[in-house]
């Protein structure tokens, strides 16, 4: 779990929406963006950019890893934009015009598979 890059005027919802983030992975959900269903046309170039700058600092190792990275060995739903488990992303980084901002709640898809894998 990753909870650092809070400090004190960092709002009430993004440490909430962090928070149930990372509490998705405790639970054994991996990021929404890397589900096969995603099928997300990655500008791989500019999100390098943007992510190997401040306030990530991220390798390019790193990048592939958290981002272009498909889990092909997991369950999954059909991709869910509102999930709590997908980043932020800008639309300049894919060229299927997908822009998501970051999401504070967990959606009903998020909610209705974590009742199916912990009945």
């Amino acid at each position: 779990m990753n909870f650092g890059g809070f400090g004190e005027d960092t709002p009430d919802e993004r440490i909430r929406a962090v928070v149930l983030h990372e509490f998705g992975h405790a639970l054994g959900l991996t990021h929404e963006h890397m589900s096969p269903a995603a099928g997300i046309h990655w500008n791989e170039e500019q999100v390098y950019a943007d992510l190997s700058g401040p306030p990530n600092h991220w390798s390019r190792e790193i990048i592939q890893k958290n981002i272009f990275a498909v889990r092909e060995d997991t369950n999954y739903t059909t991709f869910d934009p509102s999930s709590i488990m997908l980043y932020r992303i800008k639309k300049s980084w894919n060229f299927d015009g997908l822009e998501v901002g970051w999401n504070n709640d967990l959606s009903p898809t998020d909610r209705a598979f974590i009742r199916q894998q912990y009945p």
